[in-house]
């Protein structure tokens, strides 16, 4: 099993960074498929930027926990947070047909993840885990 873990700020200018190292570490572990990474790093940016506004509200204080592993071609992302615990009859996807300039996040994750799931946890605090298999 191949393990990164990465501790940011919960400022959105270091969602960047976390994109680049989400790419470099799936590049390091022999996955090539650029248009796939480029939709998981736009999934990977929304699930962060919605820990960092609806979790946070923007308080760069926090702290968001983010690990990448790769174990027999099954990718996943875990993203830790410290906030309130989320409602998750909450977390849903807009419908499509309303036009708005946010709000599909939810379903941008879930069209580029197999698996987007919440685990609980006895702390304080929220786990996400993004899921994908990196099969041929």
């Amino acid at each position: 099993m191949e393990r990164l873990k990465i501790t940011i700020n919960s400022d959105v200018k270091y969602i960047k960074i976390l994109r680049e190292a989400m790419k470099y570490f799936l590049k390091f572990n022999d996955y090539e498929d650029e248009e796939q990474i480029f939709f998981m790093e736009l999934a990977l940016n929304e699930a962060v930027a919605n820990v960092i506004e609806h979790t946070y509200n923007y308080d760069n204080t926090k702290t968001v926990d983010i690990i990448f592993e790769i174990e027999n071609k099954n990718f996943k992302v875990y993203i830790r947070d410290y906030g309130e615990k989320i409602n998750l009859e909450e977390v849903k996807s807009r419908d499509l047909d309303d036009i708005k300039e946010h709000g599909l996040g939810v379903h941008i994750i879930s069209q580029v993840f197999d698996h987007m799931m919440w685990k609980d946890i006895n702390e304080e605090g929220n786990l996400l885990i993004l899921e994908k298999s990196l099969g041929d």
